[in-house]
């Protein structure tokens, strides 16, 4: 399953984080996000509200089921066909009770089962394999988290001022509460790399290198991103700029220097190019300021020609059309006070006021989009 390049280092590509053999052109995924969305809508409305509304509810069952298929080992003991109560017995769980999740897991697609009682796997049942090499296991282990869950459940604190679920929920904010759960920030930041190579490669692709020699990757875990970035492109050299105890589980690679520090207060100075992806979105409009007035003095600071703020979000508008988008700005309301998906006017105005420019908005083929910033240029 896992491939490897002539120096033994795991290769990770297309086929490996997405399950297909390349990307698609931006077009293409946008016509395919569109179709569906449109789909969907047209669906949704020819159901009766009440449909709707239990189906809305019983979408919890999603997360539990999936949580559930991973926590009895059914992606690692069905590699082929079987029968349930063979694959019951090396579970070591009762037949007709997994038969009953695995109804439900053929209902969602994720495995095919037969009327003579044999299931199979599907390509959803192997990327939720432990040792897959796309690593997204993790996110239905960040997801069946019982703090996640609850702050999940805790959305109506966040309507109000300075309402926080997560910390309602949990007794601290997000990442103060991570500090003192180190075992949960590891699965989090596992959840974080399996992102961080889809983006990584979308990035190699999407945005242009050629003059680009030193990347800073600000808050980017433990590395996935920018490891999947450099193997694109052997010129690039990388700097990763994490809290302490993050940067201390980021693997020793070449090409990559690895800093623990705090963004809000010194990034390092001397590169052209300043990643931020999926990183502003938890943080408020303040924070998200500093953050980028940060960034915008270590730019000032290293007088480096060209350089570039590379924000990564969602792609974000007021009517809420994308449905991942949405899901993803609910479940960061969740989790930390204040923090959002924005649009591009309002990256625009939070770069404004930390002295950059948006010069630029690339689409990428992941869905997201990719926003260029300069310093801007004092008259």
């Amino acid at each position: 399953m896992v491939r490897r390049s002539a120096d033994g280092q795991q290769v990770v590509g297309p086929r490996e984080v997405l399950g297909v053999p390349a990307l698609p052109p931006v077009w293409v995924t946008g016509l395919v996000m569109r179709l569906r969305a449109r789909v969907a809508r047209i669906l949704r409305a020819s159901d009766p509200p009440p449909v709707r509304i239990l189906e809305g509810l019983q979408g919890v069952l999603d997360t539990a089921a999936l949580v559930t298929l991973c926590r009895i080992g059914v992606p690692e003991r069905l590699s082929g066909r079987m029968d349930v109560e063979v694959l019951a017995r090396e579970l070591g769980v009762d037949p007709a009770r997994l038969g009953r999740l695995l109804r439900y897991a053929a209902a969602r697609g994720w495995v095919g089962l037969d009327r003579h009682g044999r299931v199979r796997p599907r390509p959803v049942l192997t990327f939720l394999r432990a040792d897959h090499p796309g690593g997204w296991r993790a996110w239905v282990e960040f997801m069946g988290g019982e703090e996640v869950l609850a702050a999940i459940s805790r959305l109506d604190v966040g309507m109000h001022a300075e309402g926080d679920p997560f910390a309602t929920a949990a007794g601290a904010p997000f990442f103060g509460w991570m500090e003192q759960h180190p075992e949960r920030h590891a699965t989090f930041d596992a959840a974080m790399a399996a992102g961080g190579r889809l983006h990584g490669l979308v990035l190699a692709r999407s945005l242009d290198w050629s003059t680009s020699r030193r990347v800073c990757d600000i808050g980017g875990g433990t590395g996935a991103l920018l490891l999947t970035l450099l193997a694109a492109h052997p010129h690039l050299d990388g700097v990763l700029l994490e809290l302490p105890e993050v940067a201390e589980r980021v693997p020793v690679r070449e090409r990559l220097t690895v800093v623990g520090g705090d963004a809000f207060a010194e990034v390092p100075a001397g590169c052209d190019t300043y990643l931020l992806v999926n990183v502003l979105h938890d943080w408020s409009d303040d924070d998200a300021t500093r953050l980028l007035a940060a960034v915008a003095r270590a730019m000032a600071a290293g007088e480096v020609p060209g350089s570039r703020v590379v924000i990564v979000e969602g792609r974000t508008d007021a009517r809420g059309r994308d449905e991942f988008t949405a899901r993803a700005d609910l479940l960061m309301f969740a989790l930390t006070a204040g923090c959002r998906e924005r649009t591009r006017r309002e990256f625009a105005e939070l770069g404004a006021a930390a002295g950059l420019r948006v010069e630029s908005t690339v689409p990428l083929p992941s869905g997201s989009v990719a926003h260029v910033l300069r310093r801007a240029i004092a008259t």
